[in-house]
């Protein structure tokens, strides 16, 4: 599915270039783009490659936390599993009459 979506934004972003280019949309932008210096665009692709790190880690992060979570649940609930068990093992059959 997500292949499939990627693949499509691809073919979107080619199309509305594709009719950029036909509408003479695009040499207008080319010439800005060759006015800025180098640097500026080392420094967007740094702020850009912080931004996917740190969304990325941030969604690693919180899948390792959902997994502990799981696994504490799943400790609470044998132990509760087990105090019942002990619960009904130790009841006197004699005083629930």
């Amino acid at each position: 599915m997500k292949q499939a979506r990627r693949s499509l934004y691809a073919v979107v972003l080619l199309f509305m270039l594709f009719m950029m280019q036909q509408l003479g949309l695009i040499d207008p932008i080319l010439s800005g783009i060759e006015s800025v210096p180098w640097w500026v665009y080392l420094l967007i692709a740094g702020i850009l490659f912080s931004g996917y790190r740190a969304f990325s880690i941030s969604r690693e992060d919180k899948e390792l936390d959902d997994e502990w979570v799981e696994k504490q649940g799943n400790i609470y609930m044998k132990r509760i599993e087990a105090e019942k068990e002990r619960r009904d093992r130790n009841k006197d059959p004699k005083a629930m009459l």
